[in-house]
């Protein structure tokens, strides 16, 4: 006698509901798992950054200096941290750094990060600097080494 037809249909027919109920309630849960990962995933990304692509302009007497990174946080209403790619710059230079703490209201930035100034002649990677003075005057901070093209 053939043993799939010795077993009771019933049972065969019950433990196939259940089966399916089962993967069925597996799958459920594992969707609103992943789906609830990734709300605080994205929860955590949008509350880590207050700012996104913030640009700003320190006004000199003479020139501009345009200030631009990829993210920002408000330390306060004045003070900004800018991070990644962050950049200054005006018709005679750039710097380029990765942190800076920049005063809307005072026109002054600094870092203690690993800085490059780039201007037609002249390179200087330093450990930091500070702008203050409208912009009008730049410090390099920490270990400076200074790059001077001859033409």
């Amino acid at each position: 006698m053939n043993f799939l037809l010795s077993l009771n249909k019933k049972y065969i027919l019950t433990l196939s509901i259940l089966f399916f109920i089962s993967l069925f309630l597996f799958l459920i849960f594992r969707y609103l798992y992943q789906a609830e990962t990734n709300e605080q995933v994205y929860t955590n990304i949008v509350s880590n950054i207050d700012i996104t692509e913030p640009k700003f302009a320190i006004n000199r007497d003479d020139e501009k200096i345009f200030v631009s990174a990829k993210e920002g946080n408000f330390i306060d209403t004045n003070k900004i941290l800018l991070k990644k790619e962050v950049l200054f710059k005006s018709n005679n230079f750039i710097i380029e750094t990765e942190k800076v703490i920049f005063d809307r209201k005072e026109q002054t930035a600094t870092t203690k990060t690993n800085s490059i100034f780039k201007s037609k002649n002249t390179i200087i990677s330093s450990e930091g600097f500070d702008i203050y003075d409208n912009g009008s005057k730049i410090k390099f901070t920490g270990f400076a080494m200074v790059t001077l093209k001859w033409n």
